[in-house]
């Protein structure tokens, strides 16, 4: 079976080729663009045994540029960092992996059904944030019940890889200095999910900006 690597060299130039001519910039297995306040990426993950790959969408807030004490490269971020990310799919959301062969041909085949479905699923949702830069005002604690059904339904249909303790962290972070009292309902969200005993690192966000309501 071909490796991952030799997958990669095969299929970027055509991949590369069509997320260019959108504003992407990038090779291989990933690409960015940027609006005004998010980064988008686009990413491909080979599997280095079985000869197959999925596809991500990659959606990342300039305003949060840390996780703790670690700081994130805005500039060189992957689609792997971003805060919100959503597997993409062949035929329907049970399907999201591709199966790439040890034929050329084949798998320049398989970039273009990725492309098709960046075109289809990815790029609507990279246009809506980029039009409406503020989207994520729109969430309220109460979405976070159901953060798989209610907020994508805000989001254009983006299924958010995460949970509700990390989005509840992410929109704390987010509102903290544009929202400050949005920002304090987030964080006393995320602390009722949390025990004293617990090691989530965004934890400290969430007691910083709760103190300011005292």
């Amino acid at each position: 079976m071909i490796t991952a690597a030799d997958f990669k060299k095969q299929i970027s130039k055509t991949l590369a080729g069509h997320l260019r001519s959108l504003g992407f910039k990038g090779s291989g297995f990933n690409y960015t663009t940027s609006g005004d306040n998010f980064i988008f990426s686009i990413g491909v993950q080979a599997s280095r045994w079985d000869g197959r790959c999925c596809a991500e969408l990659g959606i990342h807030p300039k305003e949060i540029d840390s996780f703790g004490n670690h700081k994130i490269d805005l500039k060189h971020l992957k689609y792997y960092s971003c805060e919100f990310r959503q597997r993409l799919w062949r035929k329907d959301p049970a399907d999201q992996w591709w199966q790439y062969s040890d034929d050329p041909e084949l798998n320049i085949q398989v970039a273009e059904h990725i492309f098709h479905s960046i075109k289809e699923q990815a790029l609507p949702i990279i246009q809506l944030f980029k039009t409406e830069p503020y989207i994520l005002d729109s969430i309220e604690v109460l979405d976070l019940s159901n953060i798989y059904k209610n907020v994508a339904s805000k989001l254009g249909g983006m299924i958010l890889m995460t949970t509700d303790i990390r989005f509840a962290w992410a929109l704390t972070k987010i509102f903290e200095k544009r929202n400050p009292e949005k920002a304090i309902q987030f964080a006393k969200f995320g602390l009722s999910k949390l025990d004293a005993s617990s090691i989530f690192i965004g934890k400290v966000d969430f007691e910083r900006v709760v103190r300011q309501d005292d």
